[in-house]
């Protein structure tokens, strides 16, 4: 039966989405006020050639995208282990036995990038972010909340050589590693010995 599975494109999504709902980025300006920095999804450079070209780029900006995965071999269990577990079905009122082989374990990065005119700012928002990733931010997907995002690294970023027309900016790189688990197939085992496909990030 699981050979006959396909796994869902919505994994990464979901991971994405909790992402950048759990990180708020915000700074106190120059005259005292506190402004909320907008985090889009997308690779930096294009969406920064995009903001200009609109000529709607208010800094400080950030951008967050995918950029690696790995599996996490420190945290994975041999496939051939089954997994027993057990579900309760509000119909019948009675709990079921719910058979799977072991989720993988993958590290997934993210590359955090934050642009703004004024050390400063971005000075205010690196420790945010620092503070808020201490030690671990908590992400919830599909009815768990195993998943815990780290800050991995800081890099600067910024140009040393602007010409005489360029604005100068001052960037930074942050890396943000999620430790999560991708579902495997999961089974009912019914009291007749049938086995029933049941979670919904499958289908056949």
């Amino acid at each position: 039966m699981s050979q006959d599975l396909k796994m869902s494109p919505t994994y990464y999504k979901e991971v994405l989405r909790s992402l950048l709902s759990s990180v708020k980025l915000s700074y106190i300006d120059d005259q005292s006020n506190h402004k909320q920095v907008k985090l889009h999804h997308g690779r930096q450079e294009r969406l920064i050639a995009k903001k200009f070209q609109e000529n709607n780029l208010i800094l400080p900006y950030s951008t967050v995208y995918q950029s690696s995965v790995n599996e996490d071999e420190k945290r994975r269990r041999s496939w051939s282990v089954l997994s027993f577990d057990k579900k309760w079905d509000e119909e019948t009122q009675r709990a079921q036995r719910v058979v799977s082989y072991p989720d993988v374990p993958v590290n997934i990065e993210y590359t955090l990038s934050i642009w703004s005119k004024y050390i400063s700012h971005i000075d205010q928002l690196s420790a945010q972010l620092r503070s808020s990733f201490n030690p671990h931010k908590n992400l919830e997907i599909f009815d768990t909340n195993v998943l815990k995002a780290f800050l991995t690294s800081e890099e600067d970023i910024s140009k040393t050589d602007v010409g005489d027309k360029e604005e100068r900016l001052v960037r930074k790189n942050f890396t943000l590693t999620v430790q999560g688990y991708i579902p495997s197939p999961k089974f009912l085992l019914t009291n007749t010995g049938k086995i029933i496909h049941t979670n919904t990030e499958f289908w056949l």
